[in-house]
């Protein structure tokens, strides 16, 4: 059986702990607190970039199809490369298995290859306004890359013409 000092203790005791993590709570200390007694903080994403990468995950994914249905059109063009970056920047950003419905690429070659450069275009324009828009630093870092892939993407395939 427990004493009553040892239950007295034991109360002030837990009731000293919470009023110190509340004040580390209060006064934005939680994280060095941490470091002290040797556990090392995971920090939490900022609610904006959680939005972001939502965002960006879907116009990966609306690009990775668009490249898909232009590959599958137009065979001739050898768009396998381009199949692989665009699907490795969207698992990058953690696209999920739901496929947008994209317009049907143009049935002239030039044409379809006009129109798949300039959506590269477009998007590597909008990846390094948001790696500008990032608060994580490593979220900008894969957005800024992205956003140089895509453009060297751009570029490629506009020489396929």
């Amino acid at each position: 059986m427990i004493s009553r000092r040892a239950l007295l203790g034991t109360g002030a005791a837990t009731v000293a702990v919470a009023g110190g993590l509340a004040g580390a709570a209060l006064g934005h200390r939680l994280d060095d607190l941490a470091r002290s007694v040797g556990i090392e903080p995971h920090p939490e994403p900022a609610p904006s970039d959680d939005r972001l990468i939502a965002r960006v995950a879907a116009d990966q994914n609306a690009l990775l199809a668009r490249v898909e249905a232009t590959a599958v059109k137009h065979d001739g063009l050898r768009l396998d490369p381009f199949v692989a970056i665009s699907t490795a920047h969207a698992r990058a950003v953690g696209v999920g298995g739901s496929v947008p419905d994209v317009t049907p690429p143009p049935a002239n070659r030039a044409k379809a290859v006009s129109t798949l450069a300039s959506a590269y275009a477009t998007a590597s324009k909008a990846r390094a306004a948001d790696a500008a828009e990032a608060i994580s630093p490593a979220l900008a870092r894969v957005l800024a890359s992205m956003s140089a892939g895509l453009a060297q993407c751009a570029i490629t395939v506009g020489d396929l013409r």
